[in-house]
């Protein structure tokens, strides 16, 4: 079994009071709306990693619920993440519902299920259904309603997480990588710098490690993976993910330049990680 790493919140101050605002937010309102329906909320992503950036972090929720909800049941749900959304604009509350059984088994047996992000609500989605948020939930997950994961039946199999992972490698960031290539006038962009190196970054971590990690850890992982020139490109990364600046070192072009290059090697070398 793989070691678990999940954070204790108990007694601590852990997750963040705007965290637990929203969340005991959306709790009052969906328990007003359909009592009984949701009876666990957990936190995956960064906040299971200790990392939180006030007014740019977002919540990624799983809410298990004690059946799967009809489709009136779905329309209240709708309602309520309308009315989270205007109280609260930020943090984004994103996440998805499933039941105890879709946790225990193979996400690829879980259905289509009512899921949002940044506002937008989907009837039938697979916003972050995938092997990475079970493992997240598992490994670092942080409990606010229900049994405590470590007394969660939860699905994992370190085999196939880095299967999907490779996939979203070749898949994925390889096809960003060329457009990274083909439009280098973008790669300048702050947004786009800390999107492509922690993003690329975090899948070489799991596939060079078999340990997940957040995006301040791929960050930081930068150096050891790829090489002590790439220390200035991940400083910008971070910079940008924790307070929406750049640190500006480097000028565009340089810094549009660093990241084409980076984007092929990071994703080459990733790839060579068999999974």
């Amino acid at each position: 079994m793989h070691p678990r790493e999940r954070r204790s919140s108990a007694g601590s101050l852990w997750p963040p009071p705007e965290v637990r605002q929203v969340c005991d937010t959306y709790l009052s309102m969906v328990d007003e709306a359909a009592p009984g329906l949701v009876e666990g909320l957990y936190l995956h992503g960064s906040l299971g990693f200790g990392e939180w950036y006030a007014g740019r972090s977002d919540v990624d929720f799983v809410a298990v619920t004690s059946h799967r909800p009809d489709s009136a049941t779905v329309r209240l749900l709708r309602d309520v993440h309308d009315r989270v959304a205007e109280t609260f604009p930020r943090p984004a509350y994103d996440g998805f519902y499933c039941t105890w059984t879709d946790l225990a088994r193979p996400t690829a047996s879980c259905p289509d299920v009512p899921c949002t992000l940044g506002g937008t609500f989907e009837t039938q989605g697979r916003l972050d259904v995938n092997p990475v948020t079970w493992h997240e939930l598992a490994w670092h997950g942080e409990t606010v309603r229900g049994a405590r994961l470590d007394d969660v039946e939860i699905w994992t199999d370190l085999r196939v997480l880095r299967e999907y992972s490779h996939g979203n490698l070749s898949s994925y960031w390889q096809k960003q990588a060329d457009a990274i290539a083909q439009f280098p006038a973008e790669a300048s962009k702050p947004e786009i710098v800390t999107w492509f190196v922690l993003g690329v970054t975090r899948l070489h971590h799991l596939l060079a490690t078999d340990r997940l990690t957040s995006k301040d850890g791929a960050g930081r992982h930068v150096v050891d993976a790829f090489g002590e020139e790439w220390r200035i490109l991940a400083a910008e990364a971070l910079s940008y993910r924790a307070t929406g600046e750049r640190i500006g070192v480097l000028p565009d072009e340089e810094l549009a330049a660093q990241l084409v290059a980076f984007a092929q090697l990071s994703v080459r070398e990733s790839l060579a990680l068999r999974p």
